[in-house]
């Protein structure tokens, strides 16, 4: 078995420091294999609030995986925005915008979904999506492949903004290619296994996680997600903030089952 731990939209500059410490040893708690970050490590892109973001990840010790959101590009500098997006976050986080992870029988494959043309939106960048399928079409076919990024290909009811330009054609073809899943967030909401229930199966598993720091007004989906990947089958427990106690509790889990390319939930 292997365990990832879904963390999204950490909007360090924008965060509820009281939960920093928290969700530090919630994680712990968990023992994951590895955790992943699929965008929104800082509010602003600033210098600071990156160092923020990487202390606590490094702080962990555990093996992780970030890519960037839409709040990572550079907001006060429209020249810096234009001329070079995406340069606040190789220089305070990480220099490869697309990331690639093997571990356990999970393979996991950043994207960049932000947009330094769009405030909120994202995009699918096809040259990218081409060269995660054919990593996935070259690579070992014992294992899940995972995708990894910011905007949800696939919008929840309620979300339906088409926010992710290029979606609908990409997960196509990454379907086509052997992706299993993909973990998003940008929401600030709870979507696990969309559109799979008792009734429905689906070809891929997509879950967006609630936001884990995030102090915007109205924000009450506080808490990451713990994904527990045995061969075939997965767990899925969210963790949650107690406001009363301000600690990170677990929810009741969900069961999912990948046979014959499909995903079924699970009694």
């Amino acid at each position: 078995m292997t365990r990832l731990l879904h963390l999204t939209d950490l909007h360090f500059g924008l965060h509820r420091p009281e939960l920093v410490q928290p969700l530090h040893d919630a994680v712990l708690l968990n023992r994951p294999d590895v955790v992943v970050v699929s965008g929104d490590l800082t509010q602003r892109a600033l210098a600071g609030q990156f160092r923020a973001a990487m202390a606590f990840l490094r702080g962990l010790g555990v093996p992780f995986m970030a890519i960037p959101g839409n709040h990572d590009l550079p907001v006060f500098n429209p020249l810096a925005r234009l001329l070079n997006p995406f340069g606040a976050y190789r220089r305070g986080a990480a220099r490869d915008l697309t990331p690639v992870l093997s571990i356990g029988r999970l393979r996991l494959f950043g994207v960049n979904t932000a947009d330094p043309l769009q405030w909120r939106g994202g995009v699918a960048r096809m040259d990218e999506v081409d060269w995660v399928c054919r990593a996935m079409l070259e690579g070992p076919t014992d294992v899940t492949n995972i995708l990894v990024c910011h905007h949800p290909f696939e919008e929840p009811a309620g979300f339906e903004r088409g926010e992710t330009a290029n979606a609908q054609a990409a997960t196509q073809k990454l379907i086509d290619a052997g992706l299993h899943a993909i973990l998003s967030g940008h929401l600030h909401h709870w979507t696990i296994g969309l559109g799979i229930s008792k009734q429905g199966a689906r070809p891929l598993f997509q879950i967006q996680t609630g936001t884990a720091l995030c102090s915007r007004f109205g924000e009450r989906d506080h808490g990451f997600s713990v994904m527990d990947f045995d061969g075939s089958e997965l767990s899925v427990t969210p963790w949650v903030v107690d406001e009363p106690t301000g600690r990170f509790a677990p929810q009741p889990s969900s069961a999912f089952l990948c046979r014959d390319r499909m995903w079924y939930k699970s009694a």
